[in-house]
């Protein structure tokens, strides 16, 4: 307990902590499907955060998270779906980190 009331003792003092690691966005806007590979992810972005399977195919997650004492929290992540060969089948990516709006990621916009 005395561990724990030092742990949230840390945080207000600090005013923020975050998960993950920060990455660019401008990268998203150049994964191509069927073209971008798994050592270009990693080239741009590192090494995922976590991996998995989807339906049978690889998955790559990247995230960052940040919270401050004042109670705003800003995320975002990119989920990677590879086919069997290491290509980029689809990804999904979300943010609601203020500058970075997704809509002018879309092609055309």
């Amino acid at each position: 307990m005395k561990k724990l009331c030092i742990s949230l003792s840390l945080l207000i003092f600090l005013g923020c902590a975050t998960v993950g690691r920060d990455f660019d966005i401008a990268f998203v806007k150049r994964i191509e499907k069927g073209k971008t590979t798994k050592q270009e992810v990693i080239n741009n972005l590192g090494l995922p955060f976590r991996k998995g399977i989807d339906n049978g195919d690889l998955t790559w997650t990247y995230i960052y998270n940040k919270w401050s004492a004042g109670g705003t929290t800003y995320s975002k992540d990119i989920y990677i779906i590879f086919d069997r060969h290491g290509i980029v089948r689809s990804y999904v990516f979300n943010s609601n980190i203020p500058g970075e709006d997704v809509e002018k990621l879309i092609e055309g916009r």
